[in-house]
């Protein structure tokens, strides 16, 4: 097993910017820890990263942070588009000319950051927000291994991701 000094931590790290100090300084020992669990079980991965992740998400409330939605691009599907659309009650097209626009690879996304369904904080159609808004950071989905660059990408931008990661190398050292 790997070897890191490392203090247990006592609560969850919410603060932004604390958080995203700490990503930066810990990248190179995020790096090894994600080729460190490159070499393991990748269904067992995924069971203990869902377990840790279910424990961090009812302990931090997503609601209260929103980073998410001020610093990610979002593509949604077209059902998504068609929902959000439906929600704001506004034709399909009219949605697609006010909020989104094709990106370089040409996929459909918001035309701004902040996503501009952010209001005061929430997310003003927050029930028929976008499905990979919905499975953000996106811990519970199977094959967290193949997955690793995106999440040590999140993990500046994410409480959850960021607290969930620090569990993983606890559990592991």
């Amino acid at each position: 097993m790997m070897e890191m000094q490392r203090e247990p931590r006592s609560a969850f790290i919410v603060d932004l910017g604390q958080i995203e100090k700490l990503s930066h300084q810990m990248t190179e020992e995020n790096r090894a820890f994600a080729t460190f669990l490159k070499t393991q079980n990748s269904a067992e991965i995924d069971d203990v990263v869902a377990e840790l992740s279910q424990s961090v998400s009812r302990q931090i409330d997503c609601k209260k942070c929103g980073n998410c939605c001020r610093s990610l691009t979002v593509s949604p599907d077209y059902q998504d588009i068609s929902n959000l659309a439906a929600a704001l009650e506004l034709e399909t097209l009219e949605f697609k000319r006010k909020y989104m626009k094709r990106d370089e690879e040409g996929d459909m996304v918001f035309k701004q950051r902040p996503c501009p369904l952010l209001k005061d904080g929430l997310c003003s159609a927050y029930d028929s927000r976008p499905k990979t808004c919905r499975t953000y950071p996106h811990l519970e989905k199977n094959n967290v291994i193949a997955r690793l660059g995106n999440v040590l990408g999140n993990l500046k931008v994410c409480p959850i991701a960021f607290n969930t990661f620090e569990l993983l190398k606890l559990r592991f050292t």
